[in-house]
């Protein structure tokens, strides 16, 4: 199956979107180098297939807070445990947190494990890992502890708390 990735400028900068027929297959943050896929100013007009539109117009609907949820299927490659954590992660609602050690209690697992899953997650934001923090503070995202991707992590935090 043909793979159609995009670019969608956001709030916290351009995202590259994959999608492999119906699904959404991969989100990168924090791409401002171009790559292949269409450059689109907070608009999907110019994708070619409906769904890649449908998945643009989500995520816009949840950066302008019109939209709390997403409804989008997902093929993500992962090992069974990733997996089962980004579905206890995507149970978190908007505006709420768990630390790395809730998910690890539900799972009988460790917070650093969890971490593991969390760094791995190929769907930021539509699989909300920015809602797991740690104990004493925000923990990591997206592989980083500190620089660009937790400035995002606490922007997503406030904007989902803002619109809440």
């Amino acid at each position: 199956m043909k793979i159609e990735s995009f670019y969608l400028q956001t709030p916290i900068g351009r995202l590259l979107i994959s999608c492999e027929g119906n699904k959404v297959i991969e989100v990168n943050l924090g791409m401002d180098n171009k790559k292949n896929g269409q450059v689109l100013a907070r608009g999907t007009s110019r994708l070619k297939s409906r769904f890649a539109q449908k998945v643009g117009n989500q995520i816009n609907h949840y950066f302008d807070g019109s939209s709390t949820r997403f409804d989008l299927d997902l093929l993500v490659q992962g090992t069974d445990y990733q997996k089962l954590v980004w579905q206890c992660i995507s149970a978190i609602k908007w505006g709420e947190t768990l630390t790395y050690s809730d998910i690890a209690e539900q799972l009988d697992s460790s917070a650093r494990a969890v971490g593991n899953a969390c760094r791995a997650n190929p769907v930021p934001i539509i699989v909300p890992c920015h809602r797991v923090v740690a104990k004493s503070g925000l923990g990591g995202f997206a592989g980083q502890r500190e620089g660009n991707n937790i400035s995002v992590k606490t922007w997503l935090l406030e904007h989902e708390c803002r619109v809440s």
